[in-house]
């Protein structure tokens, strides 16, 4: 039964109990597969190592620098259990690095003598200081043994000062010295990866290692769309730029991208009461309950399509550490429904979209580049579609279709006896489809909504769009036959107490001559 044991790169507390006579094992798996997500790579090892029977160190030395200690995970065959981690300080040095490694041991023992032998002078200026002073009572004629003490204080005062100097000179050097060892000696800790095993006979011994690697945007999603000429079939053809932020150069390797960001905290959210209070209490709240809207819809059917999150690239790929590479993968097509759409009330312009269900499965960058009769229309931004919904997809606007909007009616007046002040506005939308063929337009337009109560707003003709009262958003969807045209009108009054300033209102003269009947 194969084991498996998360490895933590910690010393382990039986980890000091393995005996220095443990046989050290270098072990080299070569890396085989590669998974890179949108905030990292996952890596893997795999191979074979010949083991002695019982208690043996492997020592790994191919590993990334910038393993993710937590994730790293050790995969043995049946014949071999894992037993602990190692301390890897305790490895003995390569030949290569050992004539190093020599020079700054004997160089840290003579920083460490020096040391000492600085502690030492202290010591004595010290007490030299502290019985340069006569006791008490002493006669004021010098003894001989009170001259020998001045001399000796003189000239060792003198002495202890040339010597501190001295080492402390040889001390700054020595530090030199040992700074520029270090680096000539040290190792990573992710080469200095250690595991513990034991093995019922010797013989080869299969084993994989897989480790996570943390990184910026190794693999940059992009999407281009194309549509075909009536906007009927949209093409999506995913790229992206795959980046080598892993420490390890690729050869050959196996890879995999994940189009979604590995979370670093996988526990379960916990639902707390949903409460309610009065002007929202002394937090930040959802708003008022009255106004509370769901966003997004559960209309539609998403369809079947063979692009996931997940995408094994079929050839062996082969980068360097840092290189970047552009990848690109197999292109989807989605049936759409053309449609136009026109807001007349910011752009005299008509938009062609196209709509296609069934977009769920692709899992979208934020944006693509759109494509149209062979050229490019510009950026779309995909980050603001709801659940369920169509992916509607802008392919520009068609000059062959014109719409206009004209204000008939700006009556400005009070409302009877209530009191308050009465607006009236009326407006013509005009379109025409030039094209040989029908086509399908959706026509938005609007109506004020009250922020107050004192306003009221009230909507008198709307030719029968759909009104949201919420928004006040009107929307016709019409079907226009080659080289036709329609009108369509809509009307509100807004009343509102007459001392007060509604500032929507812009009066301007009354135009009752439209573009085109």
């Amino acid at each position: 039964m194969r084991q498996y044991l998360r490895v933590f790169l910690l010393l382990l507390p039986g980890a000091a109990a393995a005996q220095t006579s443990t046989p050290l094992v270098p072990a080299r798996p070569p890396l085989t597969s590669v998974v890179v997500y949108l905030n990292g790579t996952s890596l893997e090892h795999k191979g074979q190592v010949q083991l002695p029977a019982g208690l043996s160190r492997l020592v790994f030395d191919n590993l990334s620098a910038k393993i993710k200690s937590e994730s790293l995970e050790l995969q043995l065959g049946p014949a071999a259990e894992l037993v602990s981690l190692d301390a890897a300080d305790e490895l003995p040095a390569s030949p290569a690095n050992q004539p190093a490694l020599d020079s700054l041991r004997r160089t840290r023992d003579e920083i460490e003598q020096v040391e000492a032998e600085l502690k030492g002078l202290e010591e004595e200026k010290v007490f030299l200081q502290a019985n340069r002073t006569l006791p008490a009572g002493t006669q004021a004629n010098w003894s001989a043994e009170v001259q020998k003490g001045a001399t000796l204080l003189r000239t060792r005062t003198a002495a202890i000062l040339r010597e501190t100097q001295r080492l402390q000179l040889r001390q700054t050097e020595l530090k030199k010295q040992a700074t520029l060892l270090e680096p000539r000696t040290a190792k990573d800790p992710a080469d200095r990866v250690v595991a513990l095993v034991r093995t019922k006979q010797a013989g080869p011994v299969p084993l994989t290692v897989r480790y996570y690697v943390s990184s910026r945007m190794p693999w940059q999603p992009k999407l281009d769309i194309r549509a075909d000429e009536a906007g009927r079939e949209l093409r999506f053809d995913p790229h992206g730029m795959l980046r080598n932020q892993s420490g390890l150069a690729w050869q050959q390797v196996r890879l995999t991208i994940m189009n979604y960001a590995l979370a670093d905290d996988v526990s379960r959210p916990q639902l707390e009461p949903w409460a309610l209070d009065f002007a929202g209490g002394d937090h930040i709240g959802e708003g008022r309950i009255d106004e509370f809207v769901v966003k997004g819809t559960a209309k539609g059917q998403p369809a079947n399509v063979a692009q996931s999150t997940r995408y094994e690239v079929p050839e062996p790929i082969t980068l360097a550490v840092g290189g970047r590479r552009d990848v690109s993968l197999p292109p989807l097509r989605l049936a759409a429904r053309p449609e136009y759409l026109a807001l007349p009330k910011l752009s005299d312009k008509v938009y062609l979209t196209a709509k296609a269900t069934g977009w769920e499965g692709l899992h979208l960058p934020d944006d693509a580049a759109v494509y149209h009769k062979g050229g490019y229309v510009g950026q779309v931004d995909l980050n603001e579609r709801a659940y369920n919904d169509s992916l509607e997809v802008t392919l520009g606007y068609d000059e062959q279709v014109v719409v206009s909007r004209t204000k008939l009616k700006d009556f400005s007046g009070k409302a009877g006896l209530s009191g308050k002040r009465r607006v009236q506005l009326a407006y013509e939308l005009n379109v025409r489809n030039r094209h040989t063929e029908p086509i399908r337009i959706r026509i938005q337009d609007q109506i004020p909504v009250a922020s107050e109560k004192e306003i009221e707003v009230k909507a008198l003709e709307i030719s029968g769009a759909q009104l949201d009262e919420r928004t006040g958003r009107l929307t016709w969807v019409l079907t226009l036959a080659p080289g036709t045209s329609q009108r369509l009108g809509f009307s509100f009054q807004v009343d509102y107490p007459q001392d007060e300033k509604v500032e929507i209102i812009q009066h301007r003269a009354t135009i009752k001559s439209p573009k085109f009947r």
